[in-house]
């Protein structure tokens, strides 16, 4: 039996006055997921109070599908923040979902991005559109909010509109969606950033629509998602501060960890094998910076997808060198300040503190900005 690409994988859709798309939709969900796993779910997400008759198309194909999974949401008063509700509802190890209309079509690109993303070893496999089949304006605004938000928001995908992803599960459960617009798209993709997912991304067609139109108009789409990016921009940036404090905190652990190890080796390679201090000095650095490059990774960065591999090695040479260039400037720090105000015992101890302090921010401030930056 040929191993199918993932464990098990739920796809939903949001479906909003989409009664003429529901049934193809979820009909190739179904077609199009078995070949992608053994363990599928299918839901569909009833996005508000539709004006046509999309819930009663809903019930009908059901009978068809008798496993689908239907989530009732015509309460909804949060726009396309409606997805929250499918991603809480998923329960498989791979969630996929794209919008309801059909203008993304899995029968053509779902298989090919879900080897993608197990290829490349990524946590969200993202799509961005080749070419967007829509009018000049919505294709104009869609481009210009494109640019904006991956600059406001540093995101790392090229398309943020574009509704074809496959998120791993253990990912969405550790964000907590707040947007209550369609501002949830670049909280979603910042907040998996921060978290330290791997993203990867393949270019998928963009058709016309088939049935009915859009629920917005491009200008209330646009202005919706300005305000409300405002907002999100101003409570990221809180996020941000005190996230970046308490990495400074990990750092500092990970950095006082490092100390007492290096100090435990000094002293058992003297005592027991009566190696040169300089010697001892230098090799009980090793294990320390073997071993903070891990946990910084891990811990302090959130940099989950550490592997054997290329980019790892290149990770590892900066931090080494950028570590190495810290007791250098310890050094450098005691030096001067022995020989401005003495090498008495007390002030060598000033401005080995003094030191210490410098290389800690060097090695904080280089390495988030050279080693850790890119959390891809």
């Amino acid at each position: 039996m040929t191993k199918k690409i993932f464990t098990s994988l739920t796809i939903f859709f949001p479906f909003y006055n989409d009664e003429g798309t529901v049934e193809i939709q979820i009909k190739n969900a179904f077609e199009i997921g078995k070949k992608l796993t053994d363990d599928l779910e299918v839901i569909a997400l009833h996005g508000g109070l539709s004006s046509d008759n999309t819930w009663n198309k809903i019930i009908e194909v059901k009978k068809k599908y008798p496993e689908l999974k239907i989530v009732d949401k015509r309460e909804n008063k949060e726009g396309y923040a409606v997805i929250k509700h499918g991603f809480s509802s998923s329960t498989k190890d791979y969630v996929f979902y794209t919008d309801g209309d059909y203008q993304y079509h899995l029968e053509e690109d779902l298989e090919p991005l879900a080897k993608k993303m197990i290829e490349n070893g990524a946590d969200v496999a993202n799509g961005y559109k080749r070419r967007r089949s829509d009018n000049i304006i919505r294709i104009f605004l869609g481009k210009g909010y494109s640019y904006f938000s991956k600059y406001v928001f540093e995101i790392p995908i090229k398309d943020t509109d574009c509704d074809f992803r496959i998120i791993k599960k253990s990912f969405l459960d550790k964000i907590e969606l707040k947007c209550v617009n369609a501002s949830i798209l670049p909280e979603m993709i910042k907040k998996l950033q921060i978290q330290g997912a791997k993203f990867v991304e393949m270019p998928v067609s963009h058709y016309a629509r088939i049935y009915g139109k859009s629920n917005y108009s491009a200008t209330s789409l646009l202005l919706e998602k300005l305000v409300g990016d405002v907002k999100l921009y101003l409570y990221m940036r809180n996020l941000k501060v005190i996230e970046d404090k308490l990495r400074v905190i990990r750092f500092g652990l990970v950095g006082l960890l490092s100390l007492i190890i290096q100090l435990f080796v000094f002293n058992f390679l003297i005592l027991n094998f009566s190696i040169n201090p300089t010697i001892s000095a230098f090799l009980s650095d090793q294990i320390p910076i073997f071993m903070s490059f891990y946990i910084n990774s891990v811990f302090t960065f959130k940099f989950y997808n550490l592997g054997l591999n290329i980019e790892t090695l290149k990770k590892f040479v900066k931090y080494y060198l950028i570590v190495i260039t810290s007791t250098f400037i310890q050094a450098l720090v005691v030096l001067i300040g022995t020989l401005i105000f003495g090498s008495s015992l007390v002030v060598a101890n000033i401005f080995l503190v003094m030191g210490l302090i410098a290389a800690f921010l060097w090695n904080y401030l280089v390495q988030s900005r050279l080693v850790w930056k890119k959390m891809k």
